[in-house]
């Protein structure tokens, strides 16, 4: 925690966009003071697998904010559809990334104006111009990667 207003200014400078996971912030308690702490220290959005953090973020004005979705089996993804609808919800992260390309048009199905990042075990541009047809954005820690120009 004492090193997310420097990360945050450092990548603001250089023209980022700035997204916290704030399930993985180490003293972000995932309340409503840890949400408005992020807001006011100047990020996009935050990432959560919470749903009720993810509705708190979107109601201090983090609209950009991601829902975590995880793709576990096909039980899971018919869940997170219907979360996703009956939420309203407008951004969401699908992990692992590398399955966005077979899970993204049944979500488009029920909510064609989401925005979909695909986030996890994508290593290679090859995954990432798979994706890139069916998702918004991709997360990647894959440094070799970060140039990839969408």
């Amino acid at each position: 925690m004492f090193e997310v207003q420097e990360r945050i200014d450092q990548f603001k400078s250089a023209g980022k966009r700035v997204f916290v996971d704030i399930d993985f912030v180490s003293g972000l308690s995932g309340d409503e003071d840890s949400v408005i702490y992020l807001k006011k220290s100047g990020v996009d959005g935050i990432i959560t697998a919470k749903l009720r953090i993810f509705k708190q973020a979107v109601n201090v004005g983090l609209n950009q904010s991601l829902l975590r979705f995880f793709v576990l089996d096909s039980r899971a993804v018919d869940k997170g559809i219907q979360q996703i609808v009956s939420n309203g919800i407008r951004n969401i992260e699908i992990l692992p990334g590398i399955v966005a390309a077979k899970i993204a048009p049944k979500i488009r199905a029920h909510a064609p104006d989401i925005t979909i990042v695909a986030a996890g075990l994508i290593d290679t541009a090859e995954e990432i111009e798979t994706l890139k047809k069916h998702v918004d954005a991709v997360s990647t820690s894959s440094t070799t990667l970060w140039s990839y120009r969408w």
